[in-house]
């Protein structure tokens, strides 16, 4: 008993120590706001419907920048409405901001915000290419259509099994009826 809890313990503190590293990115994009170069670290894909989670920083070294005013707006050719964009700064790394955001619908989408820094305060567009929603995979799919079968053929089974035991009832039944008349 011991030496299971122990065994167990020891597996939990490997995999705590193995995954403490952190999440690297999906994906990275290069921007330029002004004389800002950024950095676009995305943790999930933009995908219309989805909360996207990416983080924004300064890409030139020893350069810090603040941003403020963000908002994400439909590129011309999106038919959709602005939306909100939540900027919080990173609590592990200094001049990194937290940037959450869900897109309506798929399309080009234009990251508008402000940038300041060294240079002054600059305001710009970061453009965005939101996919739709992932598609569900084939078997998957099979599997959910045909998931009412089973019980489609269970309850057919039963009927069938239902109106034989009705007929033979009935039969047994005009037959013992038929015998009572025969014999006064």
């Amino acid at each position: 008993m011991q030496s299971t809890v122990a065994c167990g313990l020891l597996m939990f503190c490997l995999i705590m120590i193995l995954t403490a590293g952190g999440a690297s990115p999906l994906a990275t994009q290069h921007a330029k706001i002004g004389p800002y170069q950024l950095l676009l670290s995305y943790y999930s894909l933009p995908r219309a419907g989805q909360a996207l989670s990416m983080t924004i920083e300064s890409s030139t070294p020893g350069v810090t920048v603040q941003f403020a005013q963000a908002a994400l707006n439909p590129a011309p050719g999106t038919d959709a409405k602005t939306v909100n964009v939540t900027l919080t700064p990173n609590s592990d790394a200094e001049g990194v901001y937290d940037v959450n955001v869900t897109p309506s619908i798929r399309g080009k989408w234009l990251l508008h915000l402000q940038v300041t820094g060294v240079s002054g305060s600059v305001v710009g567009d970061i453009p965005i290419n939101v996919e739709g929603p992932p598609e569900i995979p084939t078997w998957l799919g099979w599997l959910i259509g045909l998931t009412p079968l089973p019980l489609l053929l269970g309850f057919i089974w039963l009927q069938v099994r239902w109106r034989k035991t009705q007929r033979e009832r009935l039969s047994h039944y005009t037959s013992t009826e038929e015998k009572a008349h025969q014999h006064p």
